[in-house]
């Protein structure tokens, strides 16, 4: 059986009402350290906070001292590792992810790296304002509307890569990080299909409405 958690990082916080959508889809809901403090700031409580704790605010840990809380040292993982980590020992297949972008560039690397380190393991989706970041895999069917605006997104090499329904349609393409990218393909017919035969491909979905405020 599905089981679908949310996790709230340190990078940029979402706001209220985008943190309340992922939550109504969510039975458990995870703070990665300092995105404790921005759950505090919104004015919701997780059922847990976890990571090596240096980043929350005295006053957030006053206002959740009854909150399950997991403190682990480790340097070798972030802090956003250690919640996927406690997750999908638990059990939750759908990881939803939330203040995984913006804010410092270096822990946006870290934070790309645990997505393609964690997507085996479960389907793990980055979501903001913008729009939603999740793995490709082998094969992905997208139902989503023609005239989405996506981007392919190569983690590594990229290699056997064919779409069916987009824009700018590839045939056995390849691409990479510094060579080539797909960014701002457009869904054409729904559903559309994209399949990899080897490489970690990250798919990027722009929001309607945030395509519609950029076309403004």
């Amino acid at each position: 059986m599905s089981k679908t958690a949310l996790i709230l990082a340190n990078g940029k916080s979402p706001t209220r009402s985008l943190l309340l959508r992922y939550r109504k889809r969510s039975e458990f809901f995870v703070c990665a350290d300092g995105g404790a403090n921005y759950a505090a700031s919104l004015g919701e409580s997780p059922d847990l906070i976890i990571g090596d704790l240096d980043s929350i605010k005295a006053s957030t840990v006053k206002k959740f001292r009854s909150i399950l809380t997991r403190r682990i040292s480790d340097q070798n993982s972030t802090d956003l590792e250690k919640a996927l980590s406690w997750l999908v020992r638990k059990n939750y297949t759908d990881i939803i992810v939330l203040g995984a972008t913006g804010g410092r560039v270096d822990h946006l690397a870290g934070n790309l790296s645990a997505l393609g380190k964690f997507s085996k393991r479960a389907r793990i989706t980055f979501a903001d304002e913008s729009g939603e970041l999740r793995v490709v895999g082998s094969e992905m069917v997208l139902d989503a509307p023609a005239g989405t605006t996506i981007s392919l997104i190569p983690l590594a090499k990229c290699e056997g890569i064919v779409t069916h329904g987009l824009k700018w349609e590839l045939l056995n393409g390849t691409l990479e990080l510094g060579v080539s990218e797909g960014t701002s393909n457009v869904v054409k017919s729904s559903p559309a299909t994209i399949r990899v035969r080897r490489g970690t491909l990250l798919i990027f979905q722009l929001r309607q409405s945030a395509g519609s405020r950029g076309s403004s």
